[in-house]
């Protein structure tokens, strides 16, 4: 569960109808509970709103913590029913992107590539156990369903005699749409920390 997220988050969710919000986000919804399902990185987590709880569902999931657990809520209240749009585009591609993904804000693409740029093999298992799914891009690349609207890709090109190894996050451009920049920079933090950390899924 996770005790550092603003209370009024949960409260605005629970006002919200659940219908809509299942049509929105593509979640479930326990009546008896009031709680809604949110699958994020192919992991269930429980959120109750009355309780302002989120709870993992299955103990092979990662506990929540503020950016996970912000990202969801964010989700839940802002989430669009519009379809994936199939193109994809880096952080800096997003309106407003090129300025606040900088500094403090940087996605972490450079330690993706530190870590994998030689080690093919280890980015791959990495991916997959946090239920990546091989694309053709790169030299390896993996898609991510880290919310069910919102697909996501790490591309990695290995070094060689010539070039360093490189990194890229990408989005489903839709992602604007659904989440503010700070959150999908929250995002972005969970799903590159989960392949960089992927002993923290048990």
């Amino acid at each position: 569960m996770c005790h550092k997220l603003d209370p009024i988050f949960f409260t605005r969710i629970a006002a919200l109808d659940p219908a809509d919000v299942q049509r929105r986000c593509l979640c479930g919804y326990n009546e008896g509970e009031k709680s809604y399902i949110v699958t994020f990185l192919e992991r269930e987590y429980r959120i109750e709103p009355t309780r302002r709880l989120i709870i993992p569902v299955r103990n092979d999931a990662r506990e929540v913590g503020p950016d996970m657990g912000i990202v969801m809520l964010f989700y839940l209240l802002q989430a669009k029913n519009l379809p994936i749009e199939g193109n994809w585009v880096s952080e800096f591609d997003l309106p407003g992107g090129s300025l606040f993904f900088r500094g403090p804000h940087r996605v972490r693409n450079k330690e993706i590539a530190d870590r994998f740029g030689r080690d093919a093999a280890g980015f791959e298992r990495a991916c997959r156990a946090v239920g990546g799914e091989p694309i053709a891009m790169g030299d390896s690349a993996f898609r991510f369903t880290v919310l069910p609207r919102i697909p996501a890709s790490v591309v990695l090109w290995t070094a060689d005699e010539e070039f360093e190894a490189s990194a890229k996050l990408l989005f489903d451009a839709s992602v604007r749409e659904h989440l503010p920049l700070d959150v999908i920079f929250g995002m972005a933090l969970e799903l590159l920390g989960a392949i960089l950390g992927k002993q923290l899924w048990g």
